[in-house]
């Protein structure tokens, strides 16, 4: 992809957690403003998250400058102007049960997706229950030079402290002590389940399991969580979806993204970027590199790639 496109020609695809936002909760204003920038200079954006709807960061939707959202690993689809589901894509409970089943031998703490809720196990320990507030142990993580500074560090933990309390008063997110009761009510399907698993090689070997069984799409997300989706239901399949929906050629695209659910965008995708902080897969498979997360990547790549403007 150049660095300019004339107007309304592309599609952006941005994952959330640690693409373009910082411990499950804070978007910085300069990653904002340049969404923006390229939503006023005629691109389409859409996110392409893990998480369900009920689940995105307000913050976020409130601007408006989101026009879809992928969700749940692909399993919808959503135009959010009028919250109308244009993709839906779920495993039956029937199946959802089967998956914890197989799992049991490595006693995994659940989490689920399903009736436009989000369930978690007491537990279990999701990133996208905690927002990955250990704000001090994941900025030190990025790269050296990045702006991780202790001021920073404890501005984030206060924040990530506020954070969790907002979860925890969601009433769209429930903690339960185990998720199997509410999987078989579920009214309308699964759209994805998540796990822990206590040790890394454990969850290698969970992960093996599903992928043997042949119905699901497993992803692994750091070293010890898997994510759980219908076979053939990806991040890459729902961007797939979008752009053919709206006529938009895949060489048009760009998507951004950290972790290992986000690696089926970089086949669907005309120029897929990985952040700095990425897991080293994903960056092996990436077009391009941009800075961390803390350093507002995605804000620096869209102002010179996209826009062709100055960094600020």
């Amino acid at each position: 992809m150049g660095a300019r496109h004339p107007s309304g020609a592309g599609l952006l695809f941005f994952d959330l957690d640690d693409t373009i936002i910082q411990s499950g909760f804070h978007i910085s204003s300069r990653v904002l403003d340049a969404l923006s920038l390229a939503h006023s200079a005629g691109y389409v954006l859409s996110i392409a998250s893990g998480r369900p709807l009920c689940s995105i960061n307000k913050q976020l939707l409130d601007t408006g400058v989101m026009d879809y959202a992928v969700c749940a690993n692909g399993a919808a689809v959503v135009r959010l102007s009028d919250r109308k589901d244009l993709r839906r894509k779920v495993m039956s409970r029937e199946d959802a049960l089967c998956c914890m089943d197989l799992l049991a031998q490595f006693d995994p703490a659940w989490n689920g997706f399903f009736d436009n809720k989000a369930f978690f196990e007491w537990k279990g320990t999701s990133y996208m229950l905690t927002g990955r507030v250990g704000a001090i142990a994941r900025v030190r993580r990025y790269a050296p030079g990045s702006r991780g500074t202790l001021r920073r560090v404890v501005w984030l933990a206060k924040r990530g402290v506020r954070y969790v309390m907002r979860m925890a008063t969601n009433r769209s997110h429930k903690q339960v002590p185990k998720l199997r009761p509410h999987v078989a009510r579920a009214k309308r399907g699964v759209q994805k389940i998540g796990c822990t698993i206590a040790s890394p090689e454990s969850c290698l070997k969970a992960q093996k399991v599903l992928m043997d069984d042949g119905r699901f799409e497993v992803v692994r997300m750091g070293a010890t969580e898997l994510e759980i989706t219908a076979r053939g239901v990806t991040k890459g399949t729902g961007a797939a979806f979008l752009m053919e929906t709206l006529g938009i050629d895949p060489a048009r695209t760009v998507a951004f993204g950290d972790g290992g659910n986000d690696l089926p965008l970089a086949s669907a995708v005309g120029t897929f970027v990985a952040m700095e902080n990425a897991d080293s897969e994903v960056k092996a498979a990436a077009d391009e590199v941009c800075p961390s997360v803390v350093d507002d990547g995605v804000a620096v790549w869209i102002r010179k790639r996209l826009l062709g403007l100055a960094d600020e």
